[in-house]
């Protein structure tokens, strides 16, 4: 039994890479067509910047197509079993179906594992990288990277490690510039910031003076910055879900709601951390009874073509549930979990069916 499993899974993991693999460059050629019209004359912005970065984007690509990958792929590998009457002899020499579901639904946990590693360690950071370098290509004020964002206000040049809100920012370096003297007069790197209105306030504060021929350090509990950050700048650099981990989009919920701010779109993204990497085990449900229902009656063309209806499906399913939940105050957890629910169930359904 264990040579049975070993070959389903060879079989079926096979056809997922080729699959995945053709779906992201498929979708990252039309990433590439519509990032051309981005590129502007007068930046350092070309083709083969927007080339570059729809390669820093790939992981991103990599694991929103993962989930229909595995659809596609599982109807592909398991349909070519079928149709070689090779699913017929394993059920004749006792090897049930329930064991063959049960063979690739211990693989799609491998799987999930290896999508939730992608969209919670190389997908937020490729895709911080890829708008940090698509930002300094356009020459425009603001980066943003996996190591902060970047801010440029008149004389001063700011790095920051995290902005919490327009009101709160996390690592907070201002490095001031003389022209007179042609190089930095001040640096000044503090814990925290927060803005009450009134203007930012530094915390926990490290000022070094640079002098011709000396260096002058000074320590502040706090310290008044005035208006350091321009308004309309810091809502650019605000934080982007999809740039955040599950741990980071943890804690900016809890900020966010000790500051009595809004949480849904960061609380919806936070679940899709976990439900997207579980739709893998959901597909392989799927992908059972139509392989075992059409057996070798259904060419490799009709399996590609149903994978394809159903991962459409459940996309326009979960757009549809994500975006009424946000609009009428559903809870997050339900939004993000209730397309799961269906398709499981729905993939139950039809397995039951089988004899």
């Amino acid at each position: 039994m264990k040579l049975l499993e070993r070959y389903l899974w060879k079989n079926i993991l096979l056809s997922v890479l080729v699959t995945w693999l053709s779906l992201t460059l498929l979708f990252g050629l039309f990433d590439f067509l519509s990032e051309l019209s981005d590129t502007k004359q007068g930046t350092r912005y070309g083709t083969f910047q927007a080339l570059l970065y729809i390669a820093y984007t790939f992981p991103r690509t990599l694991y929103t197509n993962f989930p229909y990958a595995v659809l596609i792929g599982s109807l592909m590998g398991l349909g070519n079993l079928a149709s070689g009457s090779e699913i017929t002899a394993m059920r004749a020499a006792g090897y049930s179906i329930r064991n063959i579901v049960v063979t690739t639904l211990k693989l799609g946990f491998v799987l999930a594992l290896m999508a939730f590693a992608l969209g919670e360690w190389v997908a937020p950071k490729s895709e911080a990288y890829a708008q940090n370098f698509k930002v300094r290509m356009l020459q425009k004020q603001v980066a943003v990277s996996a190591e902060g964002t970047w801010l440029k206000n008149g004389n001063y040049y700011l790095t920051i490690e995290k902005i919490w809100s327009e009101k709160k920012i996390d690592g907070i370096s201002i490095y001031e510039v003389d022209l007179e003297q042609g190089g930095f007069s001040r640096i000044l790197k503090a814990e925290s910031a927060t803005n009450e209105g009134n203007g930012w306030q530094l915390n926990n504060v490290t000022e070094r003076l640079l002098g011709i021929d000396k260096v002058e350090v000074k320590q502040h509990v706090q310290l008044e910055a005035g208006k350091l950050l321009p308004d309309n700048m810091l809502a650019l650099a605000q934080v982007n879900p999809e740039q955040l981990t599950a741990l980071e989009l943890a804690r900016f919920i809890e900020h966010q709601s000790e500051n009595s701010l809004s949480t849904e779109r960061f609380e919806l993204e936070y679940w899709k951390h976990f439900t997207t990497p579980l739709s893998t085990l959901v597909m392989l449900i799927l992908a059972a009874p139509l392989v075992f229902g059409f057996q070798r009656n259904a060419g490799a063309g009709q399996r590609i073509f149903i994978g394809i209806l159903i991962g459409i499906a459940y996309l326009l399913l979960d757009k549809i549930i994500s975006r009424t939940g946000l609009v009428y105050g559903l809870s997050p957890l339900l939004s993000a979990g209730l397309p799961l629910v269906l398709f499981s169930l729905a993939g139950l359904f039809m397995l039951n069916r089988i004899r």
